[in-house]
């Protein structure tokens, strides 16, 4: 992306949100990083679910803050299940104990034939 990225003092960053700021919601045409956040958010689909939904986040995910969880948003809607287990990261779930498998494909394999 020549010219569109600004690489001058990168080193300074130290949030998600100043790099947003910065990269994310500039080089995407947002004005800037909760700008960004709260279009691209999935949080305010969700209360027009209405067929059963797992969304899972792991309780360990450093990319996400609190507000990220959507545990009242799933309260409200019985069409989506939210799950947090304490380990799995952002993108992990790998589940050793099992041929390297994912836990969370597993996982949504089993949900999705329970919902049939």
């Amino acid at each position: 992306m020549p010219g569109k990225i600004n690489d001058a003092d990168y080193h300074s960053i130290r949030t998600f949100e100043a790099f947003d700021n910065r990269y994310t919601a500039t080089i995407h045409g947002f004005l800037d990083a909760k700008d960004y956040w709260s279009k691209c958010s999935c949080k305010q689909f969700f209360a027009d679910i209405n067929i059963p939904s797992l969304l899972i986040n792991a309780q360990n995910d450093l990319f996400l803050g609190e507000a990220c969880y959507p545990v009242d948003e799933a309260k409200k809607n019985p069409y989506l299940y939210l799950e947090m287990p304490k380990s799995g990261g952002h993108l992990g779930f790998v589940d050793f104990k099992k041929k390297g498998e994912y836990w969370n494909e597993t996982r949504i394999a089993t949900f999705t034939a329970s919902n049939l």
